[in-house]
Formats: structure tokens, C-alpha cells, sequence
């Protein structure tokens, strides 16, 4: 009786400890479903267009973003109420069989205060994972005070989490190398470290290491000293994807095929 209660005993009390030798007692969990839904916030430099006549064609750091996506066989969703570009769209050129994912929040000209205002009305229509802001180049009261800035800011990630409690937003700093600039991305740094939650994370990508606005100067990224050329786009296309790169979801098996 005695040897066959230990007979049943035994297995019961080694069976964790095999267990935890052999792997975790549980299956990993899995990355949600459906693609991660990317909405790029900004105003010219993030909508692109089609230029002409003395204006020339800007692409947006959107598509070269978009085909680093295409490489890393990223499962992602370009979200926005905009489609197109200003005055026309680029040559958007399909890459890999695929065709750009157009759908964006960039305002050509518009303040971070204008977009903040629209924003709750566009969220109507989605709901993104992922924020991704380039904004304050248009906004004239920075020459004087940052303080609408600042506060315009946080009414776009209010709103963001308003509709997604747990919105990653990525926060870009403006790159022009010029006053008051320097400030508002120290204001940008710190306004990020003020509304940085577990849930919905406020991460700082930092364009400005390296940029070069002179469009006559080697190495220059703009063709006005505002607007990126290729090489600004694609330069602010790396720092985006880098920072991207943690919340990124991958197609399923059969979708790869």
C-alpha cells in the first residue's frame, strides 16, 4: 500500500522540475492579430508632392519607410484620412510586386495646434497602434514662446490615447539646425518624459544628429532648406524604422507564400 501511494506521489512532484528543464510549461504568447496600424501625424515634409515648375518633387520619408517595411516582411497598415500628396502625388513607385500604402495624416502647412483640433474627427475612422509625429516647423509662435506647441502636442496624444489607451507614439524632432529649434526639441524631450505611460509609451526620435538643410551644401537633405530631398527622406525613413522596429508584427506563414 505504502509503495504504491509513493508510486503515485513521486511523478506528481518532479513533474514542475522537468518542466522547467525542459522549457517553459506554457506556449509563449503570440503577436495580436492583424497588421499594426501606422498613422504618420505632420504637415509637408511627412505628405510629399508632386511638384513642378521651380517646386521640386518631395516623396515623403513615408516611402522609403514603407519599403524598409516591405523588406523586414513587416505586417503593417498605413491609417489616415489623406491619400494623396500636395498639389499631386510623387512617383510612388510599386516596389516588390506591392503598391505604397498611402493612407496618411500629413497637412501641407498646417501648425500643431490645426492638426490637434482635427485630429478627434479623423480618429472617426481608425484606430492606429502606432503614432508617428513629425510636427512644429510651421508653428509661428515658437519664435516667441513654445508654450502652444507644447500644449498642442499633448492635445494629439491625448486624443491618440483617447481612442487607443495603448497608442505607441512616436514623438520625431524637428531637424532645421537654426532658433528656436534647439529649444523645442529639448521641450519635445521633456514633454515625452512627462506623459511616458507602461501602457501607451512616448519614445523620442531624434532627426537632427547629422542634418544638413543648406540645399547647396555637400550632403545636403532638403531641396529648399525645409523639405527633404531623397537622401533627407530616407535619412529620417532609418531613424523612424529603427524606432518602429520593437512594435513591429510579422505576416502569417501562409501570407509570406
Amino acid at each position: 500500500m505504502q509503495a504504491s501511494l509513493l508510486a503515485l506521489i513521486v511523478p506528481l512532484l518532479l513533474s514542475p522540475v522537468l518542466l522547467a528543464a525542459d522549457g517553459p510549461a506554457s506556449e509563449p504568447a503570440t503577436q495580436p492579430a492583424g497588421p499594426l496600424r501606422i498613422v504618420a501625424i505632420g504637415d509637408s515634409i511627412t505628405q510629399g508632392r508632386q511638384g513642378g515648375g521651380q517646386h521640386k518633387p518631395t516623396f515623403s520619408w513615408r516611402y522609403p519607410l514603407w519599403k524598409m517595411l516591405v523588406d523586414a516582411d513587416a505586417h503593417v497598415d498605413f491609417v489616415g484620412s489623406l491619400k494623396v500628396g500636395f498639389n499631386g502625388d510623387p512617383d510612388w513607385a510599386d516596389y516588390k510586386g506591392q503598391s505604397f500604402d498611402r493612407d496618411h495624416e500629413g497637412h501641407w502647412g498646417w501648425t500643431t495646434a490645426a492638426i490637434a483640433d482635427k485630429l478627434p474627427g479623423w480618429l472617426e475612422g481608425y484606430t492606429p497602434d502606432v503614432a508617428m509625429i513629425l510636427l512644429g516647423s510651421n508653428d509661428k509662435e515658437k519664435d516667441t514662446t513654445l508654450e502652444p506647441t507644447v500644449k498642442a502636442m499633448t492635445d494629439i496624444i491625448t486624443a491618440l490615447r483617447k481612442k487607443n489607451p495603448r497608442v505607441v507614439v512616436l514623438l520625431g524632432q524637428t531637424f532645421q539646425e537654426w532658433k528656436p529649434f534647439p529649444a523645442l526639441r529639448e521641450a519635445m524631450v521633456k514633454l515625452a518624459k512627462d506623459l511616458n505611460t507602461e501602457a501607451s509609451p512616448v519614445v523620442i526620435v531624434d532627426h537632427s544628429p547629422g542634418w544638413v538643410s543648406k540645399p547647396d551644401a555637400p550632403g545636403t537633405h532638403t531641396v529648399d532648406w525645409v523639405h527633404p530631398n531623397v537622401a533627407g527622406d530616407e535619412k529620417l525613413a532609418k531613424n523612424w524604422f529603427k524606432a518602429l522596429k520593437p512594435y513591429l508584427r510579422h505576416k502569417p506563414q501562409a501570407a509570406r507564400q
